[in-house]
């Protein structure tokens, strides 16, 4: 029997151990790649296989069917450029400008992710949904992802804001000009950091809390 470098690999699996988000991530590699080339509709299991070394069952096995591995790369690029902006949000005194970097961070890092914009540009359907509408479980891992640290930040700056309205603030922020055209306020850093800032100060979301009596 000709061996493939699927069945290759997948029997080096059975004499090594090999972690299973190991092979995941091997997997979700493959599938980026495979949607930049061929776009999000494309049938995927074939040559995600092909492109990671792999048999198409050991695909099924570690993500799933389409609509699986769909979410697990939007998942996985999702929380990538939101962990990144995390150590934004230091414990300064000056919240306000860490949260403006932190916007404006993920702001242009999403503008400029091939893989998210190829999506918004040629299937909206697909996208959209899962930063709007149904949007829970991702708001739930951002959540996750900044509430201490935010709550930390907020109490160092004598701010009296609850962390979770803050986060959900910043995301629909974000959701809103990753997702609509860039206008002439925001179409170069400067002016994207400008527009951020105002909107931070109007919001008074990390207003000192008063004093107590």
């Amino acid at each position: 029997m000709r061996l493939t470098a699927s069945t290759t690999y997948d029997s080096a699996m059975t004499e090594v151990s090999v972690p299973a988000e190991a092979v995941r991530e091997r997997v979700l590699d493959a599938a980026t790649q495979c949607l930049l080339e061929s776009g999000l509709d494309a049938r995927l299991h074939a040559a995600i296989a092909e492109r990671a070394g792999l048999s198409r069952p050991t695909v099924y096995k570690y993500v799933g069917d389409q609509a699986a591995i769909l979410q697990a790369v939007l998942d996985r690029e999702i929380d990538a450029f939101f962990t990144a902006a995390v150590p934004l949000l230091t414990q300064s005194e000056d919240l306000e400008n860490d949260l403006v970097d932190a916007v404006v961070f993920v702001v242009g890092y999403a503008r400029r992710h091939e893989l998210l914009q190829k999506g918004l540009r040629e299937h909206p359907e697909l996208v959209l949904p899962a930063l709007t509408t149904e949007s829970a479980p991702l708001l739930g891992r951002i959540h996750d992802l900044f509430d201490d640290q935010l709550e930390r930040s907020l109490a160092a700056a004598g701010s009296g804001a609850d962390p979770r309205t803050v986060v959900e603030w910043i995301y629909r922020i974000i959701v809103s000009l990753i997702t609509t055209p860039s206008g002439p306020r925001t179409d170069t850093p400067d002016q994207l950091r400008e527009y951020i800032a105002g909107l931070v100060q109007l919001s008074g979301l990390v207003a000192t809390a008063p004093a107590r009596p």
